[in-house]
């Protein structure tokens, strides 16, 4: 039987078809094959990242600090080296104005491994499932009622919408200041009444930065102190020569202080919601109040206890080997950041205030920075013509060195910052291997020929060898002495610091003058030659609180 030609068509295109697949495979076959695996599966995981993987790129991972820092964040289990914190509580003041800005990053970071804490504030909030108390709440209505500091309070229960809609933070930002000292001795009361009975309580602000894992091994471990005793721990400030606990850096009050202060003196409370209008800060009162009822001063813990923040920390001598257990004036990226960086550390070791350098800081910093200022303000060079001296700020004017104790270079140190810049290189120091040990060289120059190479010999190897270890330990010395670590230079002023920070920007001039510019550098070579100096720290510089 003989096939239609439709069907013979069909046949020879079928086989033209299937020729044609099959020099397709044999070209791109290889192909295929060359194709790497890997790009595959890390095409995967970029994708899949999408879709809940835990894993990401640790964004602090920098040039500088890789030996501090893991690569990847795996966020899957974030409370698995949280320390136990039974018998710890902790207690945060913020106020209506601030509370969303920043309470959430709280509860996202250190917050969420906290089993138990209490928050308050000058208004009764709700942030998801986070209540705020009103610490004002059973503030007497005839304390409060002609009261102008109370203003606030009054306006930010009537207002019909969001905090943020009502208050201007700019315009209000004194109001909720004077409103915020009222909350100290109140919160003391509420929170004894609400959670007795717990060994320490630590108190802290909303921008206020905990590291629970030092500090719960401090409480426990170190510190070697007992709760059952009557104990106020902080940083110290004074106002009119009373010493009182830094509230933004935190404090620490033993839970036998906290029981005798609100169950054995019940009018403190109301004495001093009275008292408050006649005294400008609430950590201030606080201490009076321990001072006058209970007879306990404040037990310095800085800097262990902080007011500052990674950026502003005054890294050098006293800061540098001993642990961190608070930081302040702490926005919601910087939480954020710091508890990145917690979660990524390669070490688990007591993290101590070197390790903030080292991750957070080094990888930033550079020899000059313009429309900045990086806080130098230890010794400053001022123009010595009168009208410049009076139009120069009252604290930069008590730092000026005195006019017969400047060398050549600090004498022309106000006139630009190239000239500022060159104070800090002044003090540097020769490497070792620029030493002319014994005098070797001008001995080999000046040599008459009488000494043969074996009495040179001689006269430089065993002795060579000590002097040359004498050298370096004295070299050590003087770079662990540095006292000019960066400058910042500002409308004829420059200013040293004898710690290096990292600082903050400042807003470049109107006028783009090159003489009202902040320009703020860092003398990088000697702060790494105090740096490798110093060497490892072989334990941590643990603070034994002072009386």
């Amino acid at each position: 039987m003989i096939a239609p030609p439709i069907s013979r068509r069909h046949r020879v295109l079928g086989i033209i078809a299937v020729f044609a697949l099959i020099v397709t495979y044999i070209q791109f076959r290889p192909r295929w094959k060359e194709a790497p695996f890997e790009y595959a599966r890390d095409y995967y995981q970029s994708v899949s990242s999408y879709f809940g993987s835990p894993v990401y790129n640790n964004t602090l991972y920098a040039e500088g600090n890789e030996g501090m820092v893991n690569q990847y964040y795996n966020s899957s289990n974030p409370c698995a080296n949280f320390p136990n914190t039974d018998g710890v509580l902790l207690v945060m003041k913020t106020g209506a104005t601030e509370a969303f800005d920043r309470i959430p990053t709280h509860l996202l970071t250190t917050m969420s491994c906290l089993p138990d804490f209490l928050m308050f504030s000058d208004m009764e909030q709700q942030i998801g499932a986070y209540h705020i108390y009103d610490a004002l709440a059973e503030f007497e209505e005839s304390a409060k009622a002609h009261n102008d500091d109370f203003d606030l309070y009054r306006d930010q229960k009537e207002c019909p919408v969001s905090q943020k809609s009502c208050v201007d933070a700019k315009r209000d930002g004194q109001k909720a200041w004077n409103l915020d000292k009222y909350k100290f001795l109140p919160i003391m009361e509420q929170t004894w009444k609400m959670r007795p009975g717990r060994d320490w309580y630590i108190f802290a602000e909303a921008d206020t930065y905990v590291f629970w894992a030092n500090i719960i091994h401090w409480l426990k471990k170190e510190s070697r102190l007992n709760p059952r005793e009557k104990l106020y721990l902080g940083s110290r400030s004074f106002i009119g020569g009373t010493p009182f606990g830094h509230g933004g850096s935190g404090y620490i009050i033993s839970g036998t202080l906290l029981k005798h202060l609100i169950e054995y003196h019940p009018g403190v409370v109301k004495q001093y919601n009275v008292k408050g209008a006649h005294e400008c800060c609430g950590d201030l009162m606080l201490a009076q109040a321990l001072d006058e009822y209970e007879s306990v001063k404040l037990q310095q813990v800085w800097p262990m206890i902080n007011g500052e923040k990674p950026s502003t920390l005054p890294y050098g001598p006293g800061h540098w080997c001993e642990p961190i257990l608070t930081m302040h004036h702490m926005n919601a990226e910087e939480i954020s950041s710091v508890w990145q960086f917690e979660q990524t550390r390669k070490s688990d070791k007591t993290l101590l205030i070197k390790d903030l350098y080292e991750g957070l800081i080094r990888p930033k910093m550079q020899v000059l920075r313009q429309n900045w200022d990086n806080l130098s303000d230890d010794v400053c060079y001022l123009n010595p013509d009168p009208a410049a001296l009076e139009r120069a700020d009252g604290h930069l004017r008590d730092r000026k060195k005195n006019e017969d104790e400047l060398n050549e270079v600090e004498k022309e140190a106000w006139k630009s910052w190239e000239n500022c810049a060159k104070v800090c290189e002044y003090q540097e120091i020769p490497d070792e291997d620029e030493y002319d040990l014994h005098g070797f060289s001008a001995r080999k120059e000046g040599d008459s020929g009488s000494a043969n190479d074996t009495e040179l010999a001689e006269d430089t190897s065993p002795s060579d060898a000590a002097a040359r270890e004498a050298w370096k330990k004295a070299l050590n010395e003087k770079k662990r002495n540095r006292s000019c670590f960066q400058y910042r230079w500002h409308d004829e002023v420059c200013c040293t610091s004898k710690s290096f920070k990292l600082g903050a920007p400042k807003t470049a001039p109107d006028d783009g003058s090159s003489e009202t510019k902040w320009m703020s550098g860092w003398y990088l070579k000697g702060i790494n030659d105090w740096i490798d100096a110093m060497g490892e720290c072989t334990k941590p510089a643990w603070k034994t609180p002072d009386p």
